[in-house]
């Protein structure tokens, strides 16, 4: 016998990290979103273990088909800063090398550099922070 219920995403319960996905879909406020991409991707409904296979298996699927940033997009974004950052540090240090630059010269290269690299470095804290959320 097979019994079908209709039931809200949000009231859905997942199990083995598909929760992780669905949990993020759900703060995210893109849970309606969600419901009616699946409805039109299974217009004859789906069963527990379909959903729950889908979030589990496809969460970068399911974050993309509603406008989440992935984890290998923010993993490539804080990879790009982070590279810019360094870069930005070894131009800073190959100009204040010259063994004739006065410590108040190099402190006023260190201030034409100082607001771009600490908007880089609050850049990359955000990307972390925002990474620990993709534990799924």
């Amino acid at each position: 016998m097979t019994i079908t219920k209709e039931i809200a995403i949000e009231e859905f319960e997942g199990w083995c990290g598909a929760e992780k996905t669905l949990d993020k879909i759900i703060s995210e406020g893109k849970a309606q979103e969600f419901e009616f991409i699946l409805e039109d991707l299974y217009p004859e409904g789906m069963d527990e273990t379909q959903l729950n296979d889908l979030l589990r298996f496809e969460p970068e699927w399911c974050f993309e088909s509603v406008g989440i940033r992935t984890e290998s997009e923010i993993k490539s974004e804080l990879e790009e800063a982070e590279e810019e950052l360094e870069s930005m540090m070894d131009d800073y240090r190959d100009e204040i090398d010259d063994e004739e630059l006065t410590e108040e010269e190099k402190a006023e290269i260190w201030e034409s550099y100082q607001s771009d690299i600490e908007e880089i470095e609050d850049r990359i804290a955000e990307l972390k922070e925002e990474l620990e959320e993709y534990d799924v």
